[in-house]
């Protein structure tokens, strides 16, 4: 009866000591491996997530830039601001004037042409909106032919909603004329917080304008 009374000892304070010390290690361990993937995982998630906002910016610059219309011209190399200007000129009287302009200022682009679906003048550049860069297009609306007398063009704003961006940014917006032909190459780079500051995402893509000629387009 002693001896089996002696048999029956249990965990000294070492031993307790040891194994809560073991099990912490292995505790954080797990938890800096499942720290580093949830992050991998958040990171592959956002750049995912700025290839998508890329996708559907291009495809609406390359849907309203590949239907530009030659229904008139801009009146002089330097450009043509409806904010302040009159209507241009019809195509008839246009000669071989510029339809489509691409001015580069601070490294982005701001192209003003023609739509192809109203023949309204439309001023496509990138915006600074809450800090966040995005889309915009200004349309400007034919008065009509009271403005051949001077008559200012009706300005209406658009641009893609913020829900589309997914909290990214449009950080550039290029467009350029491919070896002086009616093709343009056009660039976007998207950037995503949540996929660290240094990460950017290129998309570039090349569009036929086909209503224009080559020496329709005016670049500078």
């Amino acid at each position: 009866m002693k001896r089996l009374w002696k048999n029956r000892g249990g965990f000294t304070l070492v031993e307790i000591i040891v194994t809560f010390t073991l099990t912490a290690i292995f505790m954080s361990s797990a938890a800096m491996v499942l720290s580093t993937f949830m992050r991998s995982h958040a990171v592959a998630s956002a750049v995912a997530t700025e290839q998508d906002v890329a996708a559907i910016v291009m495809d609406t610059i390359t849907g309203s830039l590949d239907g530009a219309l030659y229904s008139g011209y801009f009146q002089s190399a330097d450009g043509f601001n409806p904010e302040g200007e009159t209507k241009p000129a019809l195509s008839g009287e246009a000669g071989k004037k510029p339809a489509l302009l691409i001015r580069n200022e601070g490294g982005n682009s701001v192209v003003w042409y023609f739509d192809e679906e109203s023949g309204n003048a439309v001023k496509m550049y990138l915006k600074q909106e809450d800090g966040k860069g995005c889309l915009a297009m200004d349309y400007f609306v034919n008065p009509g032919a009271e403005a051949e007398t001077g008559a200012a063009w009706e300005k209406v704003p658009w641009q893609l909603g913020t829900g589309v961006y997914q909290n990214c940014s449009l950080e550039k917006f290029t467009v350029s004329q491919v070896n002086n032909t009616s093709c343009l190459k056009i660039e976007v780079i998207i950037k995503n917080p949540l996929a660290g500051d240094e990460h950017l995402f290129t998309m570039q893509r090349a569009v036929d304008c086909y209503n224009l000629a080559p020496d329709n387009i005016d670049e500078s």
